[in-house]
């Protein structure tokens, strides 16, 4: 196939690799990742994969919290040839289980102590699994276990000769990425080809207008199908730059400190800020939070008094929960509930829904919704 998104990141590497294209926060300090560093830690593990035999027809399972080395396994194993399967790390072992035998994984990238934990309590019940490659080794210093490397070690194994090649040979009808459905329960996966990703990511950029060098914060897990293609796959073909927080935690606090130009979220995320600025103007004075009521009542009309309640007050509510500069904001999945909706309304934020398609499709539209009826489902 023409293109891919592991080897936009190859072309991209070529072309800008000085440009930065991530952030990840460590210890309190924001690291730039370049083109040119992100596609070397994607191709290590990749020639990793490789050595390992791991390639076209086989599967490999990423079971972590958001962080930029989930981000390196899933692009080098669709580099490799291989389909990724990204894990929600809250999954008991039974789920966990589910998903890496009903997929077929053979071999699986964990977070840390608590998600290795789970995969070897259930690694008997997947007999496909022959290898588990721990990204933090904290807490296992004394652990020894023939078929667990960490990461470090993993990708001293690699060969550099094969990546170029393998990359190339991607096709369009190839599997890419295993989806399962939300709920809970034990359903079967749904395969997306590179073809349905590109296909996918080139539809989203029609209808999200980003922008090279804007600034989105992942505040879903990989697992979460609109922060894979509508985030990271996204944000690597248009050249937005993805940041990575220090953790779960710091999610709002990296989001003051960012203010992001784009925001893909989710209900919840929402629902969160919405509750947070609700529980600030309760623990207000009874004139702020009487201004706090008026301008979030102008901003829902609109107009003059819209503009003026933004200038003396939405816009330092904005500032206060990360989205002054937010230009951009979209959701997938469970719909936003009405007290968030119309408090970012109020606010002047239109929120975009990326699993919907306009009633009078084309034909591209057509493949889309069905792509999206499947990755939603």
């Amino acid at each position: 196939m023409n293109q891919s998104i592991p080897a936009i990141i190859g072309q991209r590497a070529a072309a800008n690799g000085s440009e930065t294209i991530m952030r990840t926060k460590d210890r309190g300090i924001w690291k730039a990742v370049s083109w040119s560093g992100l596609n070397a830690k994607v191709s290590e593990i990749g020639c990793a994969l490789l050595s390992a035999g791991v390639g076209r027809g086989d599967v490999a399972a990423i079971l972590s919290e958001t962080r930029p080395e989930a981000v390196y396994a899933d692009l080098a194993v669709l580099g490799c040839g291989a389909a990724s399967v990204a894990i929600d790390p809250d999954e008991d072992p039974d789920r966990v289980c589910h998903l890496l035998s009903s997929s077929g994984a053979r071999l699986a990238f964990v977070e840390n102590e608590e998600q290795l934990d789970k995969v070897l309590n259930v690694r008997d019940r997947c007999p496909g699994l022959s290898r588990v490659v721990v990204f933090d080794m904290k807490g296992l210093r004394d652990f020894a276990d023939a078929g667990c490397v960490s990461l470090a070690d993993f990708v001293k194994t690699g060969q550099s000769a094969g990546w170029a090649e393998a990359i190339r040979s991607l096709e369009a009808d190839q599997p890419a990425v295993i989806q399962f459905p939300r709920s809970e329960g034990f359903g079967l996966g749904r395969t997306l080809t590179h073809g349905d990703l590109m296909h996918m990511v080139v539809s989203a950029r029609i209808r999200l207008p980003i922008q090279s060098h804007d600034e989105r914060l992942a505040v879903l897990r990989l697992s979460d199908i609109t922060e894979r293609v509508w985030g990271l796959y996204l944000g690597l073909e248009t050249g937005c730059i993805s940041n990575y927080p220090e953790g779960p935690d710091t999610v709002i606090e990296n989001l003051q400190e960012l203010q992001p130009t784009v925001l893909g979220a989710d209900a919840a995320v929402w629902a969160h800020l919405h509750g947070l600025a609700t529980a600030k103007a309760k623990a207000a004075t009874a004139t702020q939070r009487w201004a706090y009521r008026w301008a979030l009542d102008a901003g829902r009309l609109g107009g003059s008094k819209g503009q003026l309640a933004n200038l003396l007050v939405l816009g330092a509510v904005r500032r206060e929960f990360g989205l002054r500069r937010l230009r951009l904001a979209y959701v997938g999945g469970a719909p936003i509930g009405a007290p968030a909706m119309d408090w970012a309304r109020c606010l002047g934020i239109r929120i975009q829904r990326v699993d919907e398609v306009s009633a009078n499709a084309g034909q591209v539209d057509e493949r889309y919704r069905a792509l999206l009826e499947n990755a939603y489902a």
